[in-house]
């Protein structure tokens, strides 16, 4: 077990409280992925009052799939290098949380000890690279938050719980799922998480359904068909985030450098284009602290 600080556990506390705070305000949270903490420190730099780590894009900066490869204590570890390169509070990706019930005391001091403001924890199940997704039942995944709060109350922590329902990722349309994403979300914000996580979120009808009928506030992972941030604040979303993209669109960058690099050997238009030195150098010298 983990032991922590009575320092580091208010320490991390107050970063909880701050991302709750920006979770309630009627101003929608924008959270873009970042893989590691140069990432972190560039979307702070920007003016992202939060970063949420993904799970996804840090797996696959280690050439893994975004299935729990590197495990609980390597993903915390490099959670704690994202918050001592930023200010602001980072949610980490907690994915399906690195076991069952039992484990959530762990999982929870893991987080805690690297300083991260609170979680994302996903309904779906283990399953074998390519199988159908699957969801954990309902009283099953209960048990984890359940075991979660429990844990937090121990430690005397106030860290933020962001539960993922994956149910949309089980179905062909969202109309078979909806009375099930509902209930499941319902559920887990009654367990005691701060906010409702819907993966695969859909179309303005989908998500306004959501935001109506869930008594908590909803988050989307947003994907290339999801509505703009202009629409969602409109629909009265509480958060929106973007999974890996923002690592997949710069390995697609990387991609397209090199592909130049190979067919012209020249890359010094692109060099030109890209983020000016002294920018980059100084996302490198000392912590980033906005004003």
């Amino acid at each position: 077990m983990i032991e922590l600080s009575a320092e580091k556990v208010a320490a991390a506390n107050a970063q909880s409280r701050r991302l709750r705070e920006l979770i309630q305000d009627p101003k929608l949270l924008v959270m873009p992925g970042a893989w590691d903490a140069l990432s972190a420190r560039l979307f702070e730099s920007m003016g992202f009052p939060a970063i949420q780590g993904t799970s996804g894009g840090i797996a696959a900066a280690y050439g893994l799939f975004d299935e729990e490869l590197l495990g609980r204590e390597r993903t915390a570890a490099i959670y704690r290098d994202m918050v001592a390169a930023v200010s602001v509070p980072v949610n980490a990706d907690g994915e399906k949380g690195y076991g069952g019930p039992e484990e959530m005391d762990n999982t929870l001091r893991a987080f805690v000890a690297s300083g991260a403001a609170g979680m994302n924890l996903e309904d779906s199940d283990y399953h074998p690279h390519g199988a159908a997704m699957s969801l954990v039942s309902l009283d099953r995944q209960i048990e984890k938050i359940s075991a979660l709060m429990q844990a937090k109350k121990r430690l005397g922590s106030e860290f933020f719980l962001n539960a993922r329902v994956d149910v949309f990722g089980t179905v062909e349309k969202h109309a078979d799922g909806m009375d099930d994403a509902i209930r499941r979300g319902n559920a887990y914000a009654e367990a005691g998480a701060d906010c409702i996580f819907i993966f695969r979120p859909g179309d303005r009808e989908v998500i306004g359904t959501l935001i109506r009928e869930i008594k908590a506030p909803v988050s989307i992972l947003a994907n290339e068909t999801s509505p703009s941030v202009p629409e969602l604040q409109e629909l009265g979303l509480a958060r929106v985030s973007y999974g890996s993209s923002f690592a997949r669109y710069a390995i697609s960058a990387a991609r397209d450098m090199a592909q130049q690099l190979l067919a012209e050997g020249d890359i010094a238009p692109l060099i030109r284009t890209s983020m000016p030195r002294p920018d980059y150098l100084k996302l490198l010298s000392e912590p980033f602290v906005s004003d």
